[in-house]
């Protein structure tokens, strides 16, 4: 048992070491960042989807950064919603509903229809104050709207990515919530 205590928290040592480094880094506050993990291939569309954002978006739209990770990996998943470094995340649906549970997914009921997006619709955790001071919060189930099928995206039909599983969602630690419902309705309409 010692044993593998010993060798996992060299491992333990290097992710926490990963996630304090990257929230360290930072990005131009002039981009936005998209963040996929698909148990297929995403890396294929990734230029070109980004050109498709730009297009729709047009001048006035921040630099879009996505980036793409090539395996499905928990792990990596998990890193990536702790450096809070991504505006959008585009991951599965199983793993949506997880994180969502704790708050990871910021409701989506003022800017899209429940009723089109209903796959989406899912009791999850939303984080309230407790009084009158901002950092103090509670997390709180709610149901709402909380991820849009990828599959129900007209930019992802157009470039004939159809993931039956994949998701689009909104971290709490966005940089700019009204950008990523931007980028968000630039995907689905």
């Amino acid at each position: 048992m010692r044993t593998g205590l010993k060798r996992l928290s060299p491992w333990i040592i290097g992710m926490l070491t990963l996630v304090l480094l990257a929230g360290c880094g930072g990005r131009d506050k002039d981009s936005f960042s998209i963040f996929i993990m698909d148990k297929g291939d995403a890396s294929v569309i990734r230029e070109e989807l980004a050109q498709k954002l730009k297009d729709k978006l047009g001048e006035q739209a921040p630099t879009i950064e996505i980036s793409v990770s090539p395996l499905y990996n928990q792990q990596k998943l998990v890193v990536e919603y702790a450096a809070g470094e991504h505006d959008l995340f585009l991951l599965p649906e199983e793993d949506m509903k997880l994180y969502g549970q704790n708050g990871s997914n910021l409701p989506l009921d003022d800017a899209f229809d429940k009723k089109t997006y209903a796959r989406g619709v899912f009791e999850g955790g939303v984080f309230k104050k407790k009084g009158q001071e901002e950092e103090e919060t509670d997390v709180s189930k709610e149901t709402h709207l909380f991820g849009i099928p990828v599959e129900k995206m007209k930019m992802f039909k157009e470039l004939k990515y159809n993931s039956k599983t994949l998701f689009a969602t909104v971290p709490p630690r966005t940089s700019n919530k009204e950008e990523a419902i931007k980028v968000l309705k630039a995907l689905t309409e």
